[in-house]
Formats: C-alpha cells, sequence, structure tokens
C-alpha cells in the first residue's frame, strides 16, 4: 500500500494503535520520512504488542523482548531494524510519562558474516536488460513496457536506490548538464548525480515517448497509472519476475540477486575503476561515497573488503562498460 506523508493505512485496533499513530506523526514532524517501509515494521510492532493486556498501557521488558527475538532464517539486518523502532518508540512512551523498557542500544545484534553481495555478470546483464525490452504492452498498465527498460538501466549505471529512482520528477533531470538531482532521500540527504550519454539518451527517449515534448515537471519520471510514483513492493515483484526469467539463482538474501544489486555492481565497477588507475582507494572514498548518497564512508568502506578474486571477476565481467567513473549502458535504444 502506497501512503502519502500526511496518511497512515489502518492499523489493528488496540491498546497501544492511537500511541504508534502519534509517533509516528510525532517523527514525521521532526522531518524524518517514516513512510512506506517503517510503517510497515511499526504495524507489525503495533499487532504483537497489542496482544498484551497493558490497561495502563506500559510496554514491559516481556513485551520488548518478544518483540526483538529473531526469528527463524531472519537476517540480522532485518531483526536490528525492528530493534531501533521499538527503541524508539519506548523513548517516545517514556518522554509522553508511560512506563516502557527501553531496549539498551548495545544489545543490538551485528551481522558477523562477510559481506558479499551478488555481483552480475556480462551474460547476465545483457539478458535482463533483453527481457525487460521484451515486455509485453498490458492493457492496465499501458506503460508498462516502456517503464521497465529505462528503470533497470538507470539502477544499473547510476547505482541508485530503487525508492531514489521511483521518486525522481521530470524536474529532477537536467538534460543539458545530463545530471539528476535526488532530493532528500536516506538521511535527508540531497545530492547531484551524473549520468552518460548512453543514459541521457535513453531518458530523452523515454520522456518524450511518454509526456510528450514538454512535460509538466512535477510528474514523476516512472508515474504509475493513478499519477503517483510506483510502488516499491509491485516493483521489487515485476524486477524479480525478470531475474527469473534471465535464470537468475532466486533467493532473497544478499548472496543472491535482488533489486540492491545493481547498487552494489555499480560501487564495485567504480571502486575497481579506481584501484586500476592506482588510486588511493582511500582518498577517493569520500567521493563515492557522496555519490551513492552514503552517510559516511563507513558504508562505502566495506566494498574494499571484498574478496579479490570477486573484484577481478566483475571487472572482467563488465570491461566494456568499466570506462569511468558513470559507466556506460548496454542498449542505448528503448
Amino acid at each position: 500500500m502506497r501512503i502519502k506523508s500526511d496518511e497512515l493505512p489502518i492499523f489493528e485496533e488496540g491498546p497501544f494503535t492511537a500511541l504508534i499513530k502519534d509517533f509516528i506523526h510525532y517523527k514525521r514532524s521532526c522531518g524524518l520520512s517514516y513512510s512506506d517501509s517503517a510503517v510497515y515494521v511499526l504495524r507489525k510492532i503495533c499487532g504483537l504488542i497489542n496482544q498484551y493486556p497493558a490497561e495502563n498501557k506500559e510496554l514491559s521488558q516481556e513485551m520488548v523482548f518478544k518483540i526483538v527475538e529473531k526469528r527463524p532464517n531472519e537476517r540480522y539486518s532485518t531483526q536490528s531494524r525492528r530493534i531501533t523502532y521499538i527503541r524508539q518508540f519506548a523513548i517516545y512512551l517514556h518522554l509522553k510519562g508511560y512506563t516502557a523498557y527501553i531496549y539498551p542500544e548495545c544489545s543490538i545484534n551485528k551481522e558477523e558474516k562477510t559481506f558479499v553481495p551478488y555481483l552480475f555478470s556480462d551474460h547476465e546483464i545483457t539478458k535482463i536488460m533483453d527481457i525487460a525490452d521484451s515486455l509485453p504492452e498490458i492493457r492496465v498498465y499501458p506503460q508498462y513496457h516502456m517503464v521497465y527498460p529505462v528503470l533497470l538501466r538507470l539502477l544499473y549505471s547510476c547505482g541508485l536506490r530503487l525508492s531514489e529512482a521511483l521518486h525522481l520528477r521530470v524536474k529532477d533531470y537536467d538534460p543539458l548538464n545530463k545530471s539528476i538531482l535526488i532530493n532528500k532521500s536516506k538521511n535527508l540527504k540531497s545530492r547531484l548525480v551524473p549520468i552518460s550519454e548512453s543514459m541521457a539518451h535513453v531518458l530523452a527517449v523515454y520522456l518524450k515517448s511518454r509526456f510528450g515534448s514538454c512535460p509538466e515537471v512535477e510528474r514523476y519520471i516512472f508515474e504509475a497509472p493513478d499519477g503517483n510514483a510506483y510502488n516499491r513492493g509491485s516493483v521489487r515483484i515485476t524486477i524479480y519476475s525478470i531475474f527469473k526469467k534471465a535464470g537468475l539463482p532466486y533467493k532473497i538474501d544478499e548472496h543472491h540477486p535482488n533489486v540492491h544489486s545493481f547498487r552494489h555492481n555499480f560501487a564495485v565497477r567504480a571502486m575497481e575503476k579506481m584501484r586500476s588507475e592506482g588510486m588511493d582507494l582511500y582518498c577517493t572514498l569520500p567521493i563515492l561515497a557522496e555519490y551513492l548518497g552514503h552517510k559516511g564512508i563507513r558504508e562505502t568502506e566495506r566494498y574494499l573488503w571484498l574478496p579479490a578474486f570477486r573484484m577481478s571477476e566483475i571487472a572482467n565481467a563488465n570491461n566494456y562498460l568499466v570506462e569511468g567513473m558513470i559507466p556506460e549502458v548496454p542498449h542505448d535504444e528503448t
């Protein structure tokens, strides 16, 4: 369900429902987005704590421990996110005068596994783009076959987060300077992202085909039939179906292809390019961190610890693409 900034979906009624909703509105008033994914987690938390008798609306230690415990086959990052939200909610309750157990910050689990993202091969990328280019027209979604070829190329060639791409408006694209503005994304960071000549051509053809020569600047570049941005959940489902048709292994974890893999591939290719040119990666990390919209270089630094053979593998597989910080994209025509 897509959520506008000033409204919330239906929550299961219970003793904590109104407080959870107030908490979300409070966080939004502080300038935090607390949109679809955050609300989804908080709805789950709300459902769990509403199962307990809470005449005085007390958030007990037992309730918090039940919420934060790790589920079978759950990633530590998913558990950590749930812990963060229940901590913030408990702090909010405490400030409102309620009794609430605040889970210790130092108790948040850290994932021990080595970070090894899925890296696409040349053959896989070509297959993905070919399938996207062959999507059929659908009567109820008349622009469906136009959106995904361009969206996938943008994710692959620019390393954008999916939410960033889906919320781009026509006014955010500067064809003269070949750049796009990412406005208040994760951590409320904004940045300018340069794009390649071929990506600029793809966007120009797409925008003219969809909106004509003079599109309204407030329209979403990837506009859904209802005029809003496409929903991330439905877009992910379509992209995973494209992966499946391309014969890629399917499993939701960082070792198998997912939508964020496009971003990982971009980061690795950019770092391999810098390394091959003899650049000091630690000196150039702040540049890449800024380009990717990372909060600091710590998020970017983890790519340095990828096994060396994976770095070489991706560089060789995509050699014709690694021609600059912003790589050219395959298939110029849409």
